[in-house]
């Protein structure tokens, strides 16, 4: 089982019914995923990123369950945020999940503007406005990330979470501990 695989099995397991997205490059492993799974979850396909974070946001306050939508890299991801603030702002749980280049493209602490098409920290841009924003490096503890980004969106004061997906990650194989 790859991590993308892994997350949306984890997802329906804990009760997620409905996702909200926008198809982009660098999140097509965790959408071939969930169509995979196209019985156990749907997928809303939305006009814009804004607009799956939006619904996300009003799905979580409609139905009282965790609101779960994806974007792809760089300008889709940030693309989201307003959705992410508002989760912050009014307690509600909301998990994004943005692809991102391959971790070997990512250009960590090089001081360059970024190295890969469209890389963005957007761990960085919303540290301020989630409970939890984390970018999965690794196939290691892959299973941790995504057991915490969904405790965080729900446990306390409820509010947004982030999981920076990078593309080599959504597709390696999960490491058991």
């Amino acid at each position: 089982m790859n991590c993308s695989d892994y997350l949306v099995d984890f997802l329906i397991k804990h009760g997620v019914t409905d996702i909200f997205g926008y198809a982009g490059g660098y999140i097509v492993p965790f959408m071939d995923a969930l169509y995979l799974r196209k019985g156990d979850i749907k997928v809303h396909v939305c006009y814009n990123e804004q607009g799956c974070a939006l619904a996300a946001n009003g799905f979580a306050r409609t139905s009282g369950k965790l609101g779960v939508y994806f974007t792809t890299s760089g300008p889709g991801a940030v693309n989201g945020l307003g959705g992410l603030a508002d989760a912050w702002f009014d307690g509600i749980p909301v998990m994004g999940i943005c692809g991102n280049v391959p971790t070997n493209e990512m250009k960590g602490f090089s001081g360059i503007r970024q190295n890969g098409f469209q890389e963005m920290d957007i761990v960085s841009m919303t540290r301020n406005i989630t409970k939890y924003s984390v970018t999965a490096n690794s196939n290691e503890g892959f299973t941790d990330i995504t057991s915490r980004a969904y405790n965080m969106a729900l446990l306390g004061r409820k509010g947004g979470v982030i999981i920076d997906f990078p593309l080599n990650i959504q597709q390696a194989d999960i490491v058991s501990r």
